[in-house]
């Protein structure tokens, strides 16, 4: 089956103020975040988590507005035609974007911006791997791994001190 989720990273703050930011509020305690729109958070790092992939996802508008001030990233996973997608933005502004859609190509990948030094090693050993072994996509893993480098998180690693928390609507 495979995860359908996307999730977003915002540098700097804690699950209330991502809440906040987002317009909802801060729910009940979960064990996984299976709840529609969940949160959790660690040192730097607030990461809200949505129960479906949603790319696009917002437009850039909304992005801009919610990474003043910080940094964002959003990804987005469809785990089930092997798509992940990455994008950092900063202050306002989009800083790079690496997609990848393996479903008809397990070597599609597409970037732009200004990317990490890591980038090219990460795409490097992604590529020489999948020209070893070509029933697994590893190119999958370059996006998940380039937000994994900035917020720590990636949602297929368990980590047993995770707190979750179900985000809802705000009452009335």
């Amino acid at each position: 089956m495979g995860f359908s989720i996307s999730w977003l990273g915002l540098r700097g703050l804690g699950i209330e103020e991502a809440a906040a930011l987002l317009q909802v509020e801060v729910g009940d305690q979960i064990d996984a975040f299976d709840a529609p729109m969940n949160a959790y958070a660690n040192e730097n790092w607030a990461i809200v988590i949505l129960d479906e992939c949603r790319f696009p996802g917002p437009p850039d508008q909304f992005l801009a507005a919610i990474s003043k001030g910080r940094e964002l990233v959003v990804v987005h996973i469809e785990e089930h035609v092997m798509f992940s997608h990455a994008e950092l933005w900063r202050d306002g502004r989009s800083v790079w974007k690496v997609g990848h859609s393996g479903d008809q190509n397990v070597r599609d990948l597409h970037a732009t911006g200004d990317l990490s030094a890591s980038f090219e090693t990460l795409r490097q050993q992604a590529f020489s791997k999948q020209d070893e072994e070509d029933d697994v996509d590893y190119v999958f893993d370059i996006p998940l791994d380039l937000a994994a480098e900035l917020t720590s998180f990636r949602h297929d690693e368990w980590a047993p001190d995770r707190l979750f928390f179900e985000l809802v609507e705000k009452r009335a």
